[in-house]
């Protein structure tokens, strides 16, 4: 049994109970009787980051805490109770895994218990805890211990005796290990990090800040009010710094054993959002520190049904913009597929937006030297535990579809990243609270401007074709000079109408341009290289206004407890702005086909429009009508997904029923049925 196809990697994120301590094997052959393929790597999920910093060897035989035997120590999942591991069977499953050619990750979190199920290593080492305004949490392994070495040197030698010892193949964090899981405004301010922010700042803390009481949640209220008012961008700074020092000490040691770092990073943000947010910088965790794998979490669909903000476009868009940013390493996106410990299931409960997610995510696409490329790389099942034979299949099937074909090009605009005005955005998103290229993204994709294709800027070649370039005046100087002389389509611009910017003094003349006319802080659009059908109709969007709050002090703009619930604040950006924008980025491929309903269109290799059509409602089935335009004939629709069973019906009178015309001779109109919150794959063959 080989691996998937070598066009995707396929991991499993697996809790203890979801192996067999009592088959001699540890269950792995019953695990790969079910999903009938190898995985390429498994996370063993031991949860509690005591089985690494309690190791202590092989020479003896010891039962596991509850708390490494399942995830939280979850009594049971669908198919057996927690059973009572010992670290001589953890070694037996290894050995096992890593004979049927499935890498093996020991797999933790930075979660504590308060000695819920035994003595955390934690407990004996209080110095290390998160220290936030809500009280202590958590390992923050950026501290230092009481005789003033470091956590993570300690750490490093632990992970590995762990390594060699098991034989595992890499280590693979999740929650509350990397990121923390709190804002940069919320922790840690305590002497340490402040000690540790002031040698690498050379910023002076004041000595009436230092002297109050060390962790105590008034004194976290007052350090971080100084902070954040003082050198907030400083402290944001510092904190990616240390980040990357840490991980840097531990992939140079994984990768002298041979083995890899798989790193969550990011909690359901952007790079933008992860740096602000949780001071992480992404592209130095890759470049410069070697994590080999990061693994965006996109859980809007599970966390939905928890009760939480349906926030799809916000989290899939961290997809291209994390590829884009951090050029290199592997993307896992966490699949969330279910959870027997935290009680979701979108398998069961939810398979239509867990298709949509399996079918939209591997759909954005990254202009590179080397050609198109996707921008994640696979899954990371989550979790894989309880999930049986025949719905293996049927994620195989999806899998299957999904990461065969790789379209040729993106016949919506691509989207444009710039490191640099990446990190430009950050003192002025500070000042101003202005969007950020995230921002835009998301909000015009709920308008129904979505994109699939990215490109950074030293990527950019005559044969790139149409481009959208957010935040323009944050650009470098050369990268704006670059774009100005881009004659290879269309380029479509947002900037900050602030401070005298002009596209006219980089020789730009705008085919139009428009600014936002309900805010104070004004952004404008311009394009250029397009013909523009209706102008006034775009213009004519440009009065609409909404009950968006105007910010009125963006700098002390009260910050968000979490990204999961809440958005960062953000400038106010009129919906009329936004919907003339969004008609703007659909200006060319509507000289192909127009339809009410989102579609996201592809050029493939055989010569086909793909067209990935969306339904945001997640009630009622879209009857999404597409109508090609005149100058082209249609001379067939081939249905790719598994839905629409049937073939499409055409009309040009809107007349479809049971015993409709199926022949594309019949008109320029077609209707792709879209199961709700869902999508429908159709490839669309014209002639003209």
């Amino acid at each position: 049994m080989a691996n998937y196809y070598g066009k995707a990697d396929i991991f499993a994120w697996m809790p203890m109970i979801g192996f067999d301590r009592e088959k001699e094997d540890k269950g792995v052959g019953a695990f790969l009787e079910r999903t009938q393929f190898t995985p390429d790597g498994t996370s063993v999920f031991l949860f509690h980051p005591d089985f690494v910093l309690q190791h202590d060897g092989l020479d003896k035989e010891i039962k596991l805490h509850p708390d490494n035997c399942s995830y939280y120590a979850s009594p049971y999942n669908e198919e057996r109770c927690r059973q009572d591991w010992t670290n001589h069977d953890i070694k037996t499953l290894v050995d096992n895994l890593n004979e049927q050619g499935i890498e093996p990750y020991v797999g933790i979190m930075g979660i504590t218990l308060d000695d819920k199920f035994h003595r955390e290593w934690v407990s004996d080492h209080p110095e290390l805890y998160y220290y936030a305004k809500e009280g202590k949490y958590a390992i923050n392994v950026l501290k230092r211990f009481k005789d003033g070495t470091y956590f993570e040197d300690f750490f490093v030698e632990q992970l590995t005796r762990v390594i060699k010892d098991y034989g595992f193949k890499g280590l693979h964090v999740a929650d509350r290990f990397c990121p923390g899981g709190f804002h940069t405004y919320q922790t840690d301010f305590s002497n340490d990090m402040l000690d540790q922010f002031s040698q690498h700042t050379g910023i002076t803390i004041s000595q009436e800040l230092l002297e109050l009481e060390d962790n105590a949640p008034e004194t976290c209220e007052k350090r971080s009010q100084w902070v954040w008012k003082s050198c907030r961008a400083q402290w944001i700074l510092f904190t990616a710094w240390r980040w990357t020092g840490f991980w840097k000490k531990v992939c140079t040691r994984l990768h002298e054993l041979n083995a890899k770092a798989f790193v969550l990073g990011m909690y359901c943000t952007d790079p933008f959002e992860t740096l602000y947010y949780l001071g992480l910088d992404l592209r130095k965790l890759v470049q410069e520190a070697g994590v080999d794998t990061l693994m965006p979490n996109m859980a809007a669909n599970g966390i939905s049904l928890t009760g939480r903000p349906w926030n799809y476009y916000k989290q899939a868009n961290m997809m291209p913009l994390t590829d884009a940013f951090t050029n290199g390493g592997k993307k896992l996106n966490m699949l969330g597929v279910k959870d027997s410990t935290e009680q979701w299931d979108m398998l069961h409960h939810e398979p239509v937006l867990l298709e949509r997610d399996i079918s939209f995510l591997p759909s954005f696409m990254r202009q590179t030297p080397g050609g198109m490329k996707r921008c994640i790389d696979g899954f990371n099942i989550c979790l894989a535990d309880g999930i049986y034979k025949d719905e293996w299949s049927w994620l195989r099937e999806r899998f299957d579809r999904s990461f065969t074909k790789l379209p040729v090009k993106s016949l919506a605009p691509t989207y444009v990243w710039s490191d640099a005005a990446f990190y430009n955005l950050l003192p002025d998103y500070i000042q101003t609270r202005r969007w950020s290229m995230h921002k835009f993204m998301y909000e015009l994709s709920k308008l129904g401007s979505v994109s699939n294709s990215i490109v950074r800027t030293e990527h950019i070649t005559e044969n790139s074709g149409d481009l959208v370039v957010f935040n323009f005046d944050l650009l470098s100087e050369e990268e704006k000079q670059l774009l100005a002389n881009y004659r290879g389509g269309a380029v479509i611009c947002t900037a900050s109408a602030e401070n005298g910017f002009s596209p006219d003094a980089y020789g730009i003349t705008p085919d139009i341009y428009f600014e936002d006319q309900h805010t104070a802080y004004k952004n404008c659009a311009f394009a250029y290289n397009l013909d523009i059908e209706n102008k006034d109709a775009i213009l004519a969007l440009l009065s609409e206004d909404d009950d968006t709050p105007v910010l009125e002090d963006p700098f002390n703009a009260p910050e968000i407890p979490n990204t999961l619930r809440f958005e960062m604040p953000f400038q106010k950006v009129s919906i009329g702005f936004r919907k003339a924008l969004a008609l703007l980025m659909k200006e060319n491929y509507k000289q192909i086909f127009t339809s009410a309903y989102t579609v996201i269109p592809s050029r493939m290799e055989d010569g086909a429009v793909r067209m990935m059509v969306i339904n945001d409602d997640r009630m009622h089935y879209a009857k999404a009508d597409i109508t090609i335009n005149n100058r082209y004939s249609i001379k067939e629709v081939k249905v790719i997904s598994s839905f629409p069973l049937l073939p499409v019906q055409f009309s040009d009178k809107g007349v479809f029923g049971f015993f409709g015309n199926a022949d594309p001779k019949s008109g320029h109109t077609f209707r792709v049925l879209v199961p709700q919150g869902g999508i429908s794959i159709v490839d669309v063959y014209l002639e003209d």
